[in-house]
């Protein structure tokens, strides 16, 4: 993780490993500047940085060497993906939220931890 930038700085990027495309990660405001609080992750062929915190995994030999999971794998555990794509963090605070307001189950810790990992699954959208 690159760690973040100044105000009146551009916004850091990474070229994937992979693909090359332009990847971008996920900033929050700590008040001096911006924060990278999420992996950076590739919109063209979905390979996403390596966390720090992530939950360790077997890795392939490329995955070691860039530091990226692979393309179409599944992102690391402290990404914020719904339906198996990354997303905002004030995006996925914001489903959260909806989704427990008044709902007495954020009670149930393993009921909230088997909802996170529901929404990092992909799902097939069929097209009738």
């Amino acid at each position: 993780m690159s760690g973040g930038y100044l105000y009146g700085e551009k916004e850091p990027y990474e070229h994937c490993p992979y693909c090359g495309h332009i990847c971008s990660a996920d900033y929050v405001d700590i008040g001096v500047g911006m924060q990278q609080c999420g992996p950076f992750h590739c919109v063209s062929c979905h390979a996403s940085e390596i966390g720090p915190y992530d939950d360790s995994r077997p890795l392939s030999v490329a995955e070691e060497k860039t530091g990226w999971y692979a393309p179409e794998s599944e992102p690391g555990s402290s990404a914020n993906v719904l339906n198996g794509e990354h997303v905002h963090h004030e995006h996925m605070k914001e489903v959260y939220q909806r989704f427990f307001e008044g709902n007495e189950k954020w009670l149930d810790k393993k009921f909230v931890e088997e909802w996170w990992q529901w929404q990092k699954k992909r799902k097939k959208i069929y097209n009738v």
